[in-house]
């Protein structure tokens, strides 16, 4: 059967859906566009399709991933991707929709790495933007125990490469992190950036805005494109 790489943003509202609404949304989306889904066996069948890494409550994502196995290859794809975008729920759009190869391996052992950005209004923010930089590049080991069951994880080490701009006023800083081994929860990197010095974050402030693989110096997208990592 052929599968599908499927990329969306989820953005405004709906970036306060858990992973598991975002499913029942898709779902629904694809079913209703009449995208032909192919279905598990047995008593409680279910769409076979794939996410990439869950996105926190509150987090938004630029470009997300999902593979969707389908019964027959779709000739008209921006035709489907119209019909699909008619039918998601506002804050949810798709932006492109292309043919995976055979033998191609899955988003959840392609993706090792992500892109977050961290929106900091003036009134967060006690230091400037290259300083509070210096702040979180200076912790070698910040842990951070998550709270509802008490695992700590190493968020300095999760920090593969970190920046800071600033437009017109606004502060943003940007970290590309770990996904899968070395992994952190989002809400650990909002800890050390508050401790380094800023007031308190949501998750709300921060956008994921890309999903990668990281091999040497270049960083690959789940649709074949790649840039330089220095």
């Amino acid at each position: 059967m052929p599968v599908y790489r499927l990329q969306y943003a989820k953005q405004d509202r709906a970036r306060f859906l858990s992973h598991r609404e975002l499913m029942t949304a898709m779902q629904r989306a694809l079913r209703r566009a009449s995208f032909p889904l192919t279905y598990t066996r047995g008593y409680n069948t279910r769409p076979k399709f794939s996410f990439g890494p869950p996105l926190g409550v509150g987090v938004a994502g630029l470009r997300e991933y999902m593979d969707l196995e389908l019964e027959e290859t779709i000739t008209t794809l921006e035709d489907d991707l119209e019909s699909l975008n008619r039918q998601l729920q506002p804050g949810i759009r798709a932006h492109r929709l292309i043919l995976v190869p055979p033998g191609d391996v899955g988003l959840g052992k392609l993706i090792n790495c992500a892109r977050y950005i961290v929106n900091l209004s003036p009134h967060h923010c006690n230091a400037d933007g290259e300083q509070l930089l210096n702040n979180i590049k200076s912790e070698e080991s910040w842990c951070y125990e998550r709270p509802h069951d008490g695992k700590v994880f190493d968020v300095s080490a999760a920090i593969i490469k970190s920046g800071v701009c600033d437009e017109g006023g606004r502060l943003f800083l940007e970290f590309l992190m770990k996904v899968g081994k070395g992994e952190v929860p989002v809400s650990g990197l909002l800890d050390l950036i508050t401790k380094s010095g800023t007031e308190s974050l949501l998750l709300s402030h921060v956008t994921r805005t890309g999903l990668y693989r990281l091999e040497g110096n270049r960083l690959l997208d789940p649709l074949g494109k790649t840039e330089e990592f220095n």
